[in-house]
């Protein structure tokens, strides 16, 4: 029996929980973006499309998601202010609870963050922050 991709609901929740969490709306305001035009306000998020895998197990069918939030700040002389943006990423995300519109959250963690200096010169700072989870439907 093949996977089911239940992504796109995690992709909109996931968006969601991070428009909603307060450490984030005080950091990047409402700038939490799939898409990102060339004219974006700084600090913003992007989060992209999972990349998505077959999960089966005993009663379940679904998929397992890699979720990549992408963090955007400029200004900052030291890594401490992206790595606050992305500290906040992770805590609103990791084991977080939750509801999808189809299927059911098994789990949901931080796997890693990684800082990078972004190309536009000193200050400027692109954080990776990955996930993993699985999201599955009974069988």
């Amino acid at each position: 029996m093949a996977g089911l991709d239940l992504s796109p609901g995690l992709l909109r929740m996931a968006r969601e929980r991070l428009l909603a969490d307060p450490a984030l709306r005080g950091l990047v305001g409402g700038r939490v973006r799939e898409v990102v035009g060339a004219r974006e306000e700084w600090p913003f998020l992007r989060v992209d499309p999972p990349e998505v895998g077959p999960y089966e197990a005993q009663g379940w069918r679904g998929c397992t998601c890699r979720l990549t939030v992408h963090a955007f700040l400029r200004g900052a002389r030291g890594l401490g202010p992206v790595q606050e943006l992305l500290a906040a990423v992770a805590a609103a995300l990791d084991e977080a609870d939750l509801a999808l519109p189809r299927g059911e959250l098994l789990w949901l963690s931080h796997e890693r963050s990684l800082v990078l200096p972004e190309p536009l010169g000193p200050g400027s700072w692109h954080g990776v922050a990955r996930f993993g989870a699985v999201v599955a439907e009974t069988t």
